[in-house]
């Protein structure tokens, strides 16, 4: 299963917009790794994914680990369900303020368990003056925010998935491939 937005899946005139853009802002449309601190990226091709459940949650804070085991190394996806309920490109999707985020002490807490990665079915993990500071922190822990992530429904709570990604100098966002394996 793909869990990454393909250019048939965005709407064209987001598409055409990326094509008047800069490539590094280009990078940002669709599902993507942000690397604003512009890291190498190094990452395993095949990695281990939990997805939580955090549909009809506003605040997403550290209470959702409760009695969940996180991998060191893992990568792990929040489920909002705004991505499959409003369509990527939409006005409700891209409107950040009713949007779910994450607090900081969870992703402090995900980030004392080593994940390697932090996804979500949204335009970011954290939304307004928060979304590129809070990006920037992860990676200055040596992880990284995946955004934009779809096909949510179709999958388990837990697998492995391939990761492909093509790092372009400068890009302060990564397209990135996700598949289950």
């Amino acid at each position: 299963m793909n869990l990454h937005l393909t250019d048939f899946n965005i709407p064209v005139e987001i598409l055409k917009w990326g094509d008047s853009q800069p490539t590094h802002q280009r990078q940002h449309i669709g599902t993507h790794i942000d690397c604003y601190n512009l890291s190498n990226i190094e990452l395993p091709s095949q990695i281990d994914v939990k997805v939580i459940d955090a549909r009809k949650i506003d605040i997403i804070d550290v209470n959702i680990l409760e009695n969940l085991s996180i991998k060191a190394g893992s990568f792990v996806i929040f489920r909002t369900g705004y991505l499959e309920t409003y369509g990527y490109g939409s006005d409700e999707y891209f409107n950040s303020k009713p949007s779910p985020y994450l607090t900081n002490e969870l992703i402090d807490r995900l980030l004392d368990c080593n994940v390697k990665l932090i996804g979500i079915d949204l335009s970011g993990i954290q939304h307004g003056k928060d979304h590129v500071a809070i990006d920037k922190y992860v990676e200055n822990k040596g992880a990284y925010v995946i955004e934009n992530i779809c096909n949510l429904n179709k999958v388990t709570t837990e697998f492995k998935a391939n990761l492909k990604w093509i790092q372009l100098e400068g890009a302060t966002a990564i397209k990135v491939e996700i598949e289950t394996i």
